[in-house]
């Protein structure tokens, strides 16, 4: 059996990658339904901003029980490490996890061994993205406890890594230094994409862009008609996050201006609003980001569908 579907206890390793507002119950569901593994992002299913963290949690909480109405296979929620959480927003998730009996948890952002090991005590199962994977940050993680790496190429869409290699090389080594599964994530849009991915190593595919292009997912119609419109030429990489990070976003206003003020020496120019960019439709509200062969995407398609495409080149390891 593939070990990606043994671990997490779902039939295809296409697992839905936490993009934040645009997540919701319902994407997660959909996914999970299918046999893939749905994630909740941050704010997933949320219709407001919320400002403090009780309001935060229970907001959360509402998420997990109505994803669980939704489905009854398995379902991962998004936590960070306290490193990049200073506020203790994932510290109080986890409780409220724990109280929820969800057990998958998507760690992104940086190795933290101490926080995995507690993780695991607890029982949760742990899939790890480390913001710009290396070698040695999978093989830290694999020693706290980690069950599944993920892999993450400049391809991708979302918080880019600062490192410039792409998805087949990052999979490649880190399958190659790791005795647990590795996920390839960065471009997996279709079939053809995630054989690549399983070529060089993958056990399984972390995808984001092709779920924001889906029936079920809750960014607005013109978001996903500013993606279905853009040509591949006209994206707009721009570094933030003082030049840890990378944004490739459609071309409107903070592409435009983030990109120049690159030019000038800034390396942390805002990226704008994903609430008012990505889910609500604004694109000079905030980044509209995807991978770079969006292009490849021509229809809007359900999660079933998706998944079973992208399903398709490991059904030999699950026969």
């Amino acid at each position: 059996m593939n070990r990606v579907c043994e671990i997490l206890g779902i039939t295809k390793p296409v697992i839905q990658a936490p993009m934040a507002w645009i997540t919701s119950p319902e994407l997660a569901a959909a996914v999970s339904n299918a046999g893939g593994l749905g994630v909740l992002g941050t704010s997933a299913g949320s219709e407001e901003i919320k400002r403090g963290l009780e309001e935060t949690v229970e907001d959360m909480r509402h998420a997990v029980r109505k994803t669980r109405e939704l489905t009854d296979k398995p379902f991962g929620v998004n936590v960070f490490p306290s490193v990049i959480d200073p506020y203790g927003f994932s510290k109080a998730i986890i409780e409220m996890l724990k109280e929820e009996n969800v057990k998958i948890l998507v760690v992104a952002g940086a190795i933290a061994p101490e926080e995995f090991r507690a993780w695991k005590a607890d029982g949760f199962t742990l899939i790890v993205r480390e913001m710009n994977p290396t070698v040695r940050g999978a093989i830290e993680a694999e020693k706290a406890g980690a069950d599944i790496i993920v892999a993450t190429g400049c391809d991708e869409g979302g918080c880019m890594p600062s490192l410039t290699s792409g998805t087949t090389a990052v999979t490649a080594l880190l399958s190659e230094y790791v005795n647990i599964p590795v996920l390839a994530a960065g471009g997996i849009v279709n079939e053809k994409m995630a054989l690549a991915a399983k070529v060089v190593g993958a056990e399984g595919v972390f995808v984001g862009t092709r779920f924001i292009l889906s029936k079920e997912c809750r960014a607005a119609d013109a978001t996903k008609a500013d993606i279905m419109a853009t040509h591949p030429d006209d994206y707009i990489v721009f570094t933030q996050m003082d030049g840890n990070a990378r944004w490739r976003t459609t071309p409107h206003k903070h592409g435009i201006e983030g990109l120049e003020a690159n030019k000038h020496g800034d390396l942390n120019p805002p990226s704008g609003s994903f609430f008012y960019g990505m889910l609500k439709g604004d694109p000079d509200a905030g980044v509209n980001t995807v991978a770079n062969v969006t292009s490849l995407i021509k229809s809007i398609d359900s999660c079933e569908d998706i998944v079973n495409e992208l399903a398709r080149p490991f059904a030999e390891q699950n026969e």
